[in-house]
């Protein structure tokens, strides 16, 4: 089974939309499960706190490298800490893609680090060997919606949780474009305008090859408006190829 082990200063943020539509039938399989730890638990210090002001000066405050280690040393084994995967999520990490999740989909165990405030010391993200993940070019109050989203699209990857197995060969970023724009019924569509919408006429003439030629023509346009940095290594790739 799959496990990912959150450490978190909100343990409440779980397992929230992990629970729901097709991730909840893997859940409630056991195709994965979630062990929340609450960094809070390991403090010792007045009303339990777990930061402190940065040495660097500036705003916010920043969690302390030894409460998070004694979280860690109180639940993990040695072994387990260098086995497991370890993930810190940080807006200054390299991003999260798709090649990524790919690369790691048959990893069994994760150790997600969740961050607050202005960050995590980074000792102990150094002495741990943390990966850090930016999971998008915005910045976060914390790591536990990070944690939410890499989790599902991980999970979106292992056999039996999407519906048809080769629903993610065409999505996003799976060959390096964006997807294809999608219809579905009803054909005219009256809008609030009183005007009827239709679906493309190519979709609905029952060729295959002239349907699989438009659903790429349309990915590339989708790339091309709204992605130009993978359109550019898009093409870069089918020139060398």
């Amino acid at each position: 089974m799959i496990t990912f082990h959150i450490l978190t200063l909100f343990p409440e943020s779980f397992p929230s939309t992990l629970n729901i539509g097709l991730l909840g039938k893997a859940f409630q399989k056991n195709l994965f499960k979630t062990n929340i730890i609450n960094i809070r638990d390991y403090s010792e210090l007045s009303a339990n706190s777990v930061d402190d002001k940065p040495f660097s000066g500036g705003a916010g405050m920043v969690l302390r490298p030894d409460i998070i280690s004694k979280a860690i040393e109180k639940n993990f084994s040695s072994a387990d800490i260098k086995s497991f995967k370890k993930i810190c999520f940080s807006a200054k990490g390299k991003p999260l893609n798709q090649n990524y999740l790919e690369e790691g989909k048959d990893q069994k165990d994760f150790i997600l680090l969740n961050g607050r405030y202005e960050g995590i010391d980074q000792r102990v993200i150094d002495f741990y060997n943390f990966e850090e993940l930016s999971v998008s070019d915005v910045v976060l109050n914390g790591g536990e919606i990070a944690s939410l989203l890499f989790i599902e699209s991980f999970m979106r990857l292992q056999p039996e949780v999407l519906g048809n197995k080769n629903t993610h060969l065409s999505e996003s970023f799976y060959n390096g474009l964006l997807e294809h724009d999608q219809f579905t019924r009803p054909n005219p569509w009256i809008g609030p305008d009183n005007q009827p919408y239709e679906v493309p006429l190519v979709l609905t003439n029952g060729h295959h090859g002239e349907i699989e030629a438009w659903k790429k023509q349309n990915a590339i346009e989708n790339t091309e408006k709204n992605r130009p940095d993978l359109m550019k290594n898009y093409l870069k790739k089918s020139k060398n190829e």
